[in-house]
Formats: structure tokens, sequence, C-alpha cells
């Protein structure tokens, strides 16, 4: 599975990109970022950069929307 993210989207998206960031750099059994694994065979610990965003993002739209 390849996931494609589109850099110039508006700002709204950015919540869908980040819980679809989520499914797929998850924590792998070794604490290991899977989705870094997978997709660009790197060795990263989870919470990698990617879901370190996607992570920050859910958490700012559960709170209304502030950064």
């Amino acid at each position: 599975m390849v996931m494609m993210i589109e850099s110039d989207k508006p700002g709204a998206d950015a919540g869908a990109d980040a819980r679809r960031i989520l499914l797929v750099h998850r924590s792998a059994s070794d604490g290991l970022c899977a989705g870094c694994l997978e997709f660009t065979c790197t060795f990263a610990v989870y919470p990698c950069t990617q879901a370190r965003w996607a992570l920050r993002v859910t958490a700012r739209d559960a709170a209304g929307g502030q950064p």
C-alpha cells in the first residue's frame, strides 16, 4: 500500500491526512515504527516524525482546532 499526501491541499484536510498516517505509522512489537520500515525501509523508534505530527494534529482537532 502506498499513501500519497498532497502538500498543496487546504489545512482542513490535515486532520484526515493525520488519521491516515496514524493507520500506517504504528508501533510494532519491537517498538519500531511499522510504517517507516514498510515504506521507507528505515528503522525509526515509534512515534516517528510522521506519527508525532499526526498526533499533534489530531490532538489540536480534538481541542477545538487551536494550535
